[in-house]
């Protein structure tokens, strides 16, 4: 076994490498959150050795361009593969997913479950397009999917699938026919699965599997699943309205069985060579989901995906469209290149969403969607729900993504192994986000405060990632000028002591609201795990401040506030205030005022606005400063963006970051700007800019050109060596500025793009 892999046992090794029982599961609780095994110690698996140097890089660590078309059966009737390879090479992709099958087989499959596409008649979609694709040097992976069967699959092996707790068959009622559907231990999605993949990569010309809809949800009580958990636990399957902990325990169990099946897969991918590829989708970094859950997280996607994609549709997938933010592929990428720095990072889209699939999707957002992705290194999965869009009932969609794809491939060299250059990180909390499975009426949905750090960071064209808390270090760390801790309500121990280390040695720290308020598990806590470094202690209470709530300025000279207090004793607040009380070297720089209500107005009044309670402090500790907000700016500036609380943590960031936020520009917020360099050229960067600027609906109509941009490029220590423009529709003048270099655009129309080289 390598170093940097975690053994997963087998079926039939039960649970008994893992030392797992009734007795010792509490001992697994520094690892365990909200039913995930984190392994502080995991390593991710990188393919370049300590000079940089490759060390065997498949075709698939390279920048990937790909389509994926969903076929539904009725498109195997008339199916041209020489047209859909002409779509392919037009397009400038270089890889094809396609359905292999496993609900509806687009193949002529031999095996015991099969289900052949009776649209197809005698051809063989499959062989069709592979051979085709590998003619013209096009990798192919083939589309699985497992979730379940139609109904004449199940009667011939009705012991394959998911029971309930009463032994009847479960189905898929979001499916249309409902599909019986599958466990992680049934011999559907195991003996007849890799017997299936098998199958493919033996007898067709194909480099790799999409496993689509890995997981399953709720609790499946089938014979081998009963068996296993007893033999984990010594107990009977919970039911569906068991305690907490009961639902944890099994979680724990179904988080070790998902592993091990996704490890069965990708063994038999592996067993036809290391050029075969697996990937599958990675779960939303926001989405909480509900208590029974597939079991998957990220930490299995790093163990077993060779290529890290996120589905990121411009809307969301329900009947009720509405548009994703501009900037959430670039917050994807930035995600998924810090679980794995060098491995691609790839975001599927697929414009409309997997609803309202059949027209044309708003193609100024695709473009713009594209251009942000690629931006921050990352890549594109353009997931298209029947064929090639030459091939379909509207053909508007048709070559809108040509720009990208082939931006990519003429620069693909100099692309490849990009990741996100920063200073700043924002830290992920997956305890956190699982502690938002019991919804208290202080919180939001999980991620809104991410998304209004986000805001605030692109709008003043700050470069930042993430870091992500089961995989995290003190060399981590040492990265960062600024960490900022958007609601980190969960800190075990061991992270406590790390951010106070950071802190100590000179690291800045920003935090709001209910911050270290609670340890790993989401149990509360009587006073902050950071309380030392925050310079505040718990006064015990949080309070709704939603309407009719400010803030008093106490320290007007502060430079939080010093633009402000000039004019104005008061500043916005919302949402809900931790109430604190500052420690005695703490410097208060706002307080909590009490509800001033507004009717009638004629009692819309307080004697005195300032209380004991702070709303902003600084304090110093060690080497470090640290700016608290008991209250939440983020999520105000994500779900009201009230100017107040965005400017207040713009300047938070930059008072503790300084001149040492490597960009500088005259963009307005509307320009994005991404900055990125490689992990096999040390040296070598990628300057972005994206113009979103149009009308204020989305989807977006016009996009409005933007003229005469500079931007300052500060990178201490390095000097300008060569450059090169890789996009430009204007004028572009390149020079050294100090130990910088400043750009000057007279226009900028959707993408800009500088490779340059610092030594």
């Amino acid at each position: 076994m390598k170093n940097n892999e975690i053994r997963i046992p087998d079926v039939s090794e039960g649970s008994k490498e893992f030392g797992l029982s009734r007795r010792n599961f509490i001992q697994l609780g520094s690892v365990v959150a909200g039913g995930m095994i984190l392994s502080p110690s995991f390593a991710a698996a990188n393919i370049y050795n300590k000079s940089n140097k490759p060390v065997d890089p498949q075709w698939y660590h390279k920048p990937v361009r790909i389509m994926h078309t969903v076929l539904r059966e009725i498109d195997a009737r008339n199916y041209n593969a020489a047209k859909v390879v002409e779509y392919l090479k037009k397009g400038s992709y270089n890889t094809l997913c396609v359905n292999a099958g496993g609900i509806v087989d687009f193949f002529q499959n031999p095996l015991s479950a099969g289900n052949i596409n009776k649209e197809m008649g005698d051809r063989d979609v499959l062989r069709e397009i592979s051979e085709a694709c590998h003619k013209e040097g096009i990798k192919v992976i083939a589309r699985i999917d497992f979730r379940g069967v139609e109904e004449h699959i199940y009667q011939k092996f009705p012991d394959w699938f998911i029971k309930d707790i009463n032994g009847e068959p479960v189905k898929l009622t979001y499916t249309k026919p409902q599909l019986y559907a599958s466990c992680y231990l049934g011999k559907h999605r195991n003996d007849y699965a890799n017997d299936y993949v098998s199958y493919v990569l033996k007898n067709y010309k194909v480099d790799g599997i999409w496993h689509n809809s890995p997981g399953f949800n709720g609790i499946c009580y089938c014979k081998p699943c009963r068996e296993s958990f007893h033999k984990f636990s010594g107990k009977s399957l919970p039911g569906r309205q068991a305690p907490p902990e009961e639902i944890s325990e099994y979680m724990v169990w179904k988080r070790i069985e998902a592993d091990g099946y996704m490890k069965r897969i990708k063994n038999t991918v592996k067993s036809f060579g290391d050029d075969k590829v697996y990937t599958a989708e990675i779960f939303s970094i926001y989405d909480v989901g509900q208590n029974l859950d597939w079991g998957l997280g990220f930490d299995n996607a790093r163990d077993h995906f060779d290529i890290l994609v996120s589905v990121a549709f411009l809307t969301g997938h329900g009947a009720d469209k509405y548009y994703f933010d501009l900037n959430y592929g670039t917050t994807i990428i930035k995600f998924l290149k810090s679980m794995v720095p060098d491995r691609e990072a790839v975001v599927m889209y697929g414009g409309n969403g997997t609803s309202h699939r059949l027209v044309a999707d708003p193609s100024i957002d695709l473009k713009i969607w594209l251009w942000q992705i690629l931006s921050v290194g990352g890549r594109f999965w353009n997931c298209y729900f029947t064929n090639v869009p030459t091939l379909s009932h509207d053909n508007r969609n048709a070559y809108n993504e040509t720009e990208a794809y082939n931006f990519v491939k003429e620069n693909e060299v100099l692309l490849e192994q990009h990741i996100p250059h920063s200073n700043i990180g924002i830290y992920y909390s997956n305890s956190t986000r699982e502690s938002y499975r019991k919804k208290a009426e202080d919180e939001d949905a999980y991620g809104n405060e991410i998304r209004g750090i986000e805001t605030v960071l692109m709008e003043n064209h700050i470069p930042h990632d993430f870091l992500i808390d089961d995989h995290f270090s003190e060399e981590k760390f040492q990265k960062y000028k600024l960490i900022i801790l958007p609601n980190v309500k969960c800190i075990s121990k061991k992270e406590v002591t790390l951010f106070k280390k950071f802190v100590e040695n000179g690291g800045n720290l920003i935090a709001t609201y209910a911050s270290s308020l609670f340890d790993e598990k989401g149990n509360e806590l009587e006073n902050y795990g950071l309380s030392e470094v925050l310079g505040v202690n718990y006064a015990g209470k949080r309070v709704n401040t939603k309407s009719d709530n400010y803030q008093f300025i106490l320290d007007k000279g502060h430079p939080l506030v010093s633009a402000d207090s000039s004019e104005t004793e008061l500043l916005f607040n919302a949402a809900h205030t931790t109430l604190c009380k500052p420690m005695p070297n703490t410097k208060v720089v706002c307080t909590w005022v009490p509800t001033i209500q507004n009717q009638p107005p004629d009692k819309s009044w307080v004697e005195d606005f300032s209380t004991e309670y702070p709303t902003i402090t600084e304090n110093e500790y060690g080497e470090g400063k640290v700016i608290y907000f008991a209250n939440q700016p983020d999520l105000i500036s994500h779900v009201i963006g009230h100017a107040d609380p965005r400017n207040l943590l713009a300047r938070a960031i930059q008072y503790l970051v300084g001149n040492q936020i490597p960009l500088d520009t005259n963009a307005p917020p509307s320009v994005n700007l991404g900055l990125t360099t490689s992990l096999i050229h040390p040296g070598q960067y990628i300057l972005s800019l994206v113009n979103t600027t149009s009308g204020p609906i989305r989807p977006i109509r016009a996009l409005i050109p933007v003229h005469d941009i500079w931007i300052k490029v500060n990178l201490p220590g390095e000097k300008l060596l060569d450059h090169k423009v890789l996009r430009c529709q204007g004028d572009c003048v390149v020079n050294k500025f100090g130990e910088g270099l400043e750009i000057k655009i007279s226009k900028l129309q959707d993408y800009f793009s500088l490779h340059f080289t610092m030594g």
